[in-house]
């Protein structure tokens, strides 16, 4: 379809502008600390906040795994996505504004922070640094594996993928660790955008080349080609009963609240109240937005290019582009392909950035600085940041080039391995009389109940509602069965909140 030269120029230029822009911001705030390169000490305004929130959040499932998985899984399990998206601002309103609240207050830097402030637990910070990173680098090294599958599939094997990856690795390394968290948060939201456009332009386009626009032709197809497309539980019977339940859990708490980047961008980054509050609000419609769009083209897929099987299911997209576009507009379809190269590019890479800056603030800050207690001026530690990020991308990249069988479910995996922590933060946001031995002991205890589900093949359905539901009694058990907080630190902790509340909640 494309030739390797015109996919490597686009390679180049979204690329080359990236790390331009990473230098830019750097340049502009040298003197930064690397709390700023981090967190960005409370100066994303709410546009910035909700665009970088979500572009941080889809990462390429919306081009491969996403349209694959409404092509297998059907209407029912574009049903379970919008069933968890109302819960997005009642958990928001009442746990996330709260964290929100408190880092005014307290400054936090990485996800265990806000934790160890309420526990004063050694040992539940090593807990939670050790589960938050496993969870980073596994979306970080996917996505790249994503970003090389996009051009091999466009050049039709031209380019080779292993070739691509090691491009769009490295060049990635180039700019996060000029610009930090703030380079990160304004290009994610020039890339949400990107990829926004890239979804719904590809899904209009083949419905307007394979039925003439006609939307009840499509529809009629699909009912004869697989009318269990519309119905419980989908083509694959991927939504039974308990997906019903465990699958819009798992998005809710374990996607949209728990995963290090978006906790951190929903609790440490808002400038204001008025930007959290838009944040609630904003995210339901942008999810719902991005979902339809990627529905739409699963959708479309079943209706022109029905009967395919596995990994083929992923790959949707450009054979929708090559089959059904390009021999009746060839050079449309060309352009559509460099638009699912860079709507590739842009997911991508918002996300595995975030997750790769996030890594390296747990090794730079909750291993190096607080656990290790290394004393080192401020120029080293920025230093110090700065090439944490850098060799935990260079693993990621070694990831992508040596990924396992199960890549992609072990993406599911680390979404259900964040949820035992919810119960934990819900207690210590409301909760006096939690210990921090009942805290260690739910996170452990909740984290082997995720494997467990996985290991006796429940995880497919359950996800990580098991070993939530775990984390939640043992912090009730436990908390009883021990030594009550010393009350001078649940006074600060809490004096905090109250503070803060005082202020932003006057009116």
């Amino acid at each position: 379809m494309l030739s390797a030269t015109t996919t490597w120029a686009l390679y180049i230029i979204y690329m080359g502008a990236l790390i331009a822009f990473g230098i830019y911001t750097w340049w502009s705030e040298k003197n930064k600390s690397a709390r700023h390169f981090y967190t960005a000490g409370n100066t994303i305004n709410w546009f910035v906040l909700c665009m970088t929130y979500i572009g941080a959040l889809m990462s390429t499932w919306v081009f491969f795994a996403g349209p694959g998985g409404y092509y297998r899984g059907g209407f029912g399990y574009f049903m379970s996505e919008l069933s968890y998206i109302p819960l997005f601002p009642v958990l928001t309103y009442f746990v996330m504004n709260k964290v929100w609240l408190l880092n005014t207050q307290r400054n936090y830097t990485t996800q265990a922070d806000i934790f160890v402030d309420r526990f004063r637990s050694p040992t539940l910070r090593l807990v939670l640094a050790i589960v938050f990173f496993c969870v980073s680098m596994p979306y970080a090294a996917a996505i790249y594996i994503a970003c090389g599958k996009a051009a091999a599939v466009a050049t039709q094997g031209a380019i080779s993928e292993t070739s691509a990856v090691v491009f769009v690795g490295v060049t990635a390394l180039l700019f996060i660790p000029f610009g930090g968290v703030k380079s990160v948060a304004w290009a994610a939201t020039v890339q949400a955008w990107i990829f926004m456009a890239a979804l719904w332009s590809i899904g209009i386009s083949a419905i307007a080349y394979g039925f003439g626009g006609d939307i009840f032709e499509a529809v009629a197809s699909v009912w004869q080609n697989t009318n269990s497309w519309f119905s419980y539980p989908g083509p694959e019977q991927w939504v039974p009963y308990s997906a019903r339940f465990g699958y819009p859990i798992a998005c809710a708490i374990g996607w949209t609240i728990m995963l290090p980047d978006v906790f951190i961008r929903a609790g440490y980054f808002g400038k204001d109240m008025a930007g959290q509050r838009r944040l609630m609000f904003c995210q339901p419609i942008l999810q719902v937005i991005v979902w339809t769009g990627t529905m739409f083209i699963g959708f479309a897929a079943i209706a022109l290019v029905p009967g395919l099987k596995g990994g083929d299911t992923e790959l949707v997209i450009p054979m929708l582009i090559t089959k059904i576009i390009s021999p009746q507009a060839a050079t449309f379809a060309a352009v559509l392909m460099a638009v699912f190269i860079w709507g590739t590019l842009a997911k991508g890479l918002s996300a595995a950035t975030s997750h790769l800056l996030v890594a390296g603030s747990i090794i730079s800050e909750d291993i190096l600085n607080r656990l290790l207690k290394l004393q080192v001026s401020p120029g080293v530690h920025i230093t110090m940041a700065r090439l944490a990020v850098v060799a935990l991308g260079l693993a990621a990249l070694w990831l992508a080039l040596n990924p396992p069988d199960l890549m992609w479910t072990l993406i599911m995996f680390a979404i259900a391995l964040v949820m035992p922590m919810f119960p934990v933060l819900v207690a210590a946001l409301y909760w006096r009389r939690a210990t921090a031995p009942a805290a260690v002991i739910a996170s452990v205890a909740g984290v082997i109940g995720v494997i467990l589900t996985y290991r006796y093949g429940l995880g497919d359905s359950w996800y990580g509602v098991f070993g939530m539901l775990a984390a939640a009694v043992l912090m009730v058990v436990v908390s009883y069965m021990t030594k009550e907080t010393d009350k001078e630190v649940l006074d600060e902790f809490y004096g905090a909140l109250e503070k803060a509340e005082a202020i932003y909640y006057e009116d």
